[in-house]
């Protein structure tokens, strides 16, 4: 059976993968491409009823304007830097430090304007603030090519570096940049770079031998050093890169299954956060002599686990979390507790956000809650007050119309958290519930104010978050739970959430409607091959669906890296457990749900043919009538670009309300 019924029927016959024929590495298959755009074509054609509530839901949204009186600033010496991403302005910004004067040095919005497709992945300052550093992806597959402008002239210094990673660090003269190349076909990040501003040269600082490792760079507190680091799924090595001489020590603690450790250095010691006793601790060990036995000097009481921690001048700050609750912790020079807190509102998120401690003495914090939009709170490390400097607010939309919960799924003997949020006075028994989920790679999910979501509970829905085994909103210990031969956790938990939200506050038969992207498509789709009946329709953004076919190929990008995510397929029994949720290969002949899928064609972490493949076989199988939909970006990659990612919201959140609406009359019927 051809995916259009009018189109050309393409299928082959390799195996049981009947379509296994839509894979093409290099992106330019005349057949498939023409296939792509068919099937967008048909896509268009079906979404085209719903256009006008596409178009309400954008005036509703750019009505919204927010109103932020406190944008941080990162904190660089006797300049600070931001890059301003509001409206049509999208710019980096540098404000003089004494002055407090600002000034736009490189206008973002201008050198997007002739790609279709253009991200920033990150950018970086010379010390001595004369050049800038950019990493840039124009394609959507996150391979970035470089460019350092110097702000003074206006001049491109380096360009037609490809094949680069995001990572950046200066040396300390200006004169030097190191940087992470990816290999070439697996966008493996393999080795550190050294490219030199007087002549133009570039050299190899370290090259990591594994084709299961990955490397990435990062600058010390101290700004005299930086970290190279190699690692898999749960291990870790690094060395100290000398940002002066360039020259690259031995590693600080060699490689070892299972044992992390990061390191940070401040007033020549080299401060560790490592799992090397069992569980994540502080440690301090002499820089000159990294191999000595490190002292433990911050542990985690029983149920705590440490998220994040900076080094201040006198300080350390510490972000230490319990189940979904954070405190914030400030240790003296002895280790001593100076100042202890929880930040995270009820029913909220809070997290402590980076301020460059090398050049401040306060501590930022991030706060918000599904229905409260955020608020920034500082710490003054010197006399510990604690002092709200800014929130955000919108115009035509009053957070007291809305309310968030947290409530717990009980199943399995684990209790599994799910944030929520929706309008009172808009709820009936009837309301459909949107259901979000990812359950991967430790991520926690946060639930985040998201002003487009009132949009959905304006209209009587409910928005919750299913925080699944294999995510990381209670801990390592959750995520471990939900990963490898434990994946099938983390379908089990979302199915669990969905069956309770159905009656959530007096519901009957509430309509689901299903949402994730990535991992998180890996997981509805698991959810939906298993229970199709549950859901009423389901958006699935660049999902992870073909796990089996992926993960046998370590030609792939990531492929490799991820075995302890996903299962080694070279393993019987971790390929059992892979053949058993993979959502390509679990497809059954039962009524489906209506679905939008969508793809990017240049997407590295989720190639454009697994989303493909899913909606074809679906099609074939399903029962039900669908409509079963494709939609492929053939300018992007896994991310939506800035300029067009609020119109593709529109588009999915108005195929939910299409879907719950048509739910809601045949249940009514």
């Amino acid at each position: 059976m051809s995916l259009i019924a009018n189109g050309e029927d393409l299928t082959d016959d390799a195996g049981h993968d009947h379509y296994h024929w839509l894979r093409d590495d290099t992106r330019q298959s005349l057949p498939v491409l023409a296939f792509l755009r068919r099937e967008n074509a048909h896509t268009h054609s079906v979404l085209l009823p719903q256009q006008p509530l596409e178009a309400e839901l954008l005036r509703e949204w750019q009505g919204r304007i927010p109103t932020q009186s406190y944008k941080p600033w990162s904190l660089r010496g006797i300049y600070n830097y931001r890059v301003e991403n509001s409206g049509h302005s999208y710019q980096l910004l540098r404000q003089d430090a004494k002055t407090y004067g600002v000034k736009p040095i490189i206008d973002l919005g201008q050198r997007a304007a002739d790609s279709a497709y253009y991200r920033l992945g990150g950018w970086s300052n010379s010390p001595d603030h004369r050049y800038i550093a950019l990493a840039e992806d124009r394609r959507g597959d996150r391979n970035y090519r470089l460019t350092v402008l110097d702000t003074q002239t206006g001049k491109v210094k380096l360009s037609g570096v490809t094949n680069a990673a995001s990572d950046m660090v200066w040396g300390t003269d200006s004169r030097s940049l190191y940087w992470v190349e990816n290999e070439p076909t697996t966008l493996r990040p393999f080795r550190v770079m050294r490219w030199s501003l007087d002549d133009g040269q570039q050299r190899e600082v370290y090259r990591e031998p594994s084709a299961s490792w990955l490397v990435s760079v990062y600058p010390a507190t101290s700004g005299e050093s930086a970290f190279v680091q190699s690692n898999n799924h749960d291990s870790s090595e690094q060395r100290v890169l000398d940002l002066a001489s360039g020259e690259i020590g031995n590693e600080l603690r060699p490689r070892q299954q299972g044992i992390e450790y990061y390191g940070d250095i401040r007033d020549g010691s080299l401060y560790l956060k490592s799992n090397v006793s069992g569980e994540m601790a502080l440690y301090r060990t002499a820089l000159t002599n990294p191999q000595a036995m490190w002292q433990r000097v911050w542990q985690p009481e029983r149920g705590q686990y440490l998220k994040s921690w900076y080094l201040y001048p006198g300080s350390i700050v510490l972000e230490v979390a319990e189940q979904q609750l954070s405190q914030l912790v400030v240790l003296d020079d002895q280790f001593r507790v100076r100042y202890q807190r929880q930040i995270t509102p009820t029913g909220g998120i809070a997290w402590l956000s980076g301020n460059n401690s090398q050049f401040g003495q306060s501590v930022r914090i991030r706060s918000m809650s599904m229905a409260q939009p955020p608020q920034w709170l500082e710490l003054d490390l010197q006399d510990l007050s604690l002092t709200i400097i800014g929130g955000d607010s919108y115009d035509n939309l009053d957070p007291a119309n809305y309310r968030s919960e947290q409530l717990v799924v009980k199943h399995q003997g684990v209790a599994v958290p799910v944030s929520l949020v929706y309008r009172p006075d808009r709820l009936t028994p009837q309301s459909p519930v949107v259901l979000y989920g990812y359950g991967a790679y430790g991520t926690p999910m946060r639930p985040y104010f998201m002003p487009q979501i009132m949009s959905l509970l304006d209209r009587g829905m409910i928005y919750a978050i299913a925080h699944v085994r294999g995510g990381g909103y209670l801990g390592p210990d959750w995520h471990q739970q939900g990963r490898g031969v434990n994946k099938p956790n983390t379908f089990a938990d979302y199915i669990a959430v969905a069956q309770a939200l159905k009656h959530y506050r007096n519901g009957r038969q509430r309509p689901l409607l299903a949402m994730g992207g990535s991992a998180g498509g890996t997981l509805v789709a698991a959810a939906i091959n298993q229970q199709p009946s549950l859901f009423k329709a389901a958006v699935l953004q660049v999902p992870f669906v073909d796990v089996m076919a992926t993960m046998s190929d370590p030609t792939l990008p990531l492929t490799l890296q991820e075995y302890g995510e996903w299962g080694d397929p070279r393993l019987p029994a971790e390929r059992a457990v892979i053949a058993g949720y993979s959502p390509v290969d679990n497809i059954r002949s039962l009524p489906y749900p209506p679905m939008l899928v969508t793809a990017g064609l240049y997407d590295s972490q989720v190639p454009y043919w697994e989303p493909a493949k899913w909606v074809a076989n679906v099609r074939d199988a399903s029962t039900s009538a669908g409509p079963f939909l494709l939609s492929t970006n053939m300018e992007g990659g896994h991310r939506p670009d800035r300029r067009h990612a609020e119109q593709q919201q529109a588009r999915e959140y108005a195929f939910l309300i299409w879907q719950a609406t048509l739910a809601g009359i045949h249940n009514s019927t």
